[in-house]
């Protein structure tokens, strides 16, 4: 079988969608698919190893200020989609998915001059390009962990005033992938309540949709051996993205005993000001570290070092840290937001509803004071990540789809 994966952004650095094609196109070539990967920047390099790699430009515009446009990207700006997409922006809108999609589509009619794929797998993409790019006789495929819709109500929810309230609006192309999701061959998304958020979200049919959980790496992801500090909260995630509820669980922070600390996993001042702004606001400083981005290494470190992760999320699409901690033996408190109810099980975990401090604070408490309990969900978090959430598993599960897609495109259903 030969697959085309597609992604607006593919380094794996940068985030959920990168990590997503980095492995899965690893685990595929292993099952023994060949693989092609279509990506914007960043480049997603290490693929090179596995993969035939095409490199889409994008210039990344959106939010750089037109008299600070580097003079690299200045000359570029004129090309017919690097303007377009420089001109949305000044509108405020997010046409990089949009734009991707048109560029794939003229650089794959390019490549099938020579080559043939049996399956196209958009990654959350859903630009106009895909249209046309149907024509080319080849059934696609897309993932959505998440509809955008979720995006949009976390932003709106701390947005003030009109003018920010319509540049929110603006920025996401919800109209666009609502058209194109409706016509494509199949929708994979990584949690069961996930298809009745694309119902709700694109009005698709549930009978479009399949379920295959994400995966991770479990070898790498695994407890180090290193010696547990006590009372070390840890939180790992976009602290500039609302949707994670950070605010709540500072809130629960200050309800805890001084003692108590926490290490978020993202960059602070001087790359970003949110987080640091309220943790001043509520007198937490001297409560709170910023690691900045950290190596998978160091990553798998601070898990295994730190006594509890917690996640205070209003909605996740999978909740890849709180498998990283289980694999690595570290028990998790979260809420039961999104996926995360279908990833932590009570035996991995304590679950809480969304937006409770107390709730949050309570959980926190009864864990610090039971280490038997810690080391038991533990121990159970890392046999769960193993059997559910591990590449090869999800990898193997995505290649079901692709069959089913593929016989049932040669059917004309």
């Amino acid at each position: 079988m030969k697959v085309l994966i597609l992604g607006y952004r593919g380094n794996p650095y940068c985030g959920g969608q990168g990590i997503y094609i980095y492995n899965l196109s690893k685990e595929l070539v292993r099952l023994g698919v060949e693989v092609d990967v279509m990506v914007g920047p960043p480049y997603p390099d290490p693929l090179e190893d596995w993969a035939t790699v095409y490199k889409i430009e994008n210039l990344n515009l959106w939010s750089i200020n037109t008299r600070e446009i580097p003079t690299e990207k200045l000359h570029r700006i004129f090309s017919p989609w690097n303007f377009l997409d420089y001109l949305m922006t000044r509108f405020y809108i997010f046409y990089e998915m949009a734009t991707f999609s048109f560029k794939a589509f003229f650089a794959l009619k390019i490549i099938l001059k020579t080559k043939r794929y049996d399956i196209i797998h958009d990654i959350q993409t859903l630009g106009w390009g895909t249209i046309p790019m149907m024509a080319y006789g080849i059934p696609i495929v897309t993932t959505v962990h998440h509809p955008l819709t979720k995006d949009r109500e976390a932003d709106l929810m701390k947005d003030f005033g009109l003018w920010e309230k319509t540049t929110t609006i603006l920025f996401y192309p919800l109209v666009m992938q609502s058209f194109v999701i409706k016509r494509v061959d199949r929708i994979i998304t990584s949690f069961k309540e996930g298809v009745d958020e694309l119902v709700r979200a694109f009005r698709v049919s549930k009978d479009k949709v399949s379920v295959v959980y994400n995966g991770m790496d479990v070898e790498l992801f695994r407890n180090t051996g290193e010696k547990r500090e006590e009372n070390a909260l840890l939180f790992v995630g976009n602290t500039e993205d609302s949707k994670k509820g950070l605010i709540y669980l500072l809130e629960a922070l200050k309800l805890l005993p001084e003692d108590i600390t926490l290490a978020i996993v993202d960059d602070g001042p001087p790359i970003k000001h949110t987080a640091a702004d309220l943790i001043k606001k509520m007198n937490l400083g001297h409560r709170v570290t910023f690691t900045g981005k950290l190596s998978y290494e160091e990553l798998v470190s601070i898990y295994s070092r730190k006594t509890l992760l917690v996640m205070s999320s209003l909605f996740e699409g999978f909740g890849l840290p709180a498998v990283e901690a289980m694999s690595c033996k570290t028990a998790v408190v979260t809420t039961t937001s999104g996926a995360l109810k279908e990833v932590v099980t009570p035996d991995c975990g304590i679950l809480v509803s969304p937006k409770d401090p107390v709730a949050l604070s309570d959980a926190v408490m009864k864990l610090l004071g039971d280490k038997k309990l810690r080391l038991e969900m533990g121990e159970l978090g890392r046999k769960r990540a193993v059997e559910n959430f591990s590449w090869p598993v999800a990898a193997k599960n995505t290649l079901a789809v692709y069959r089913q897609v593929i016989e049932d495109y040669g059917k004309g259903k």
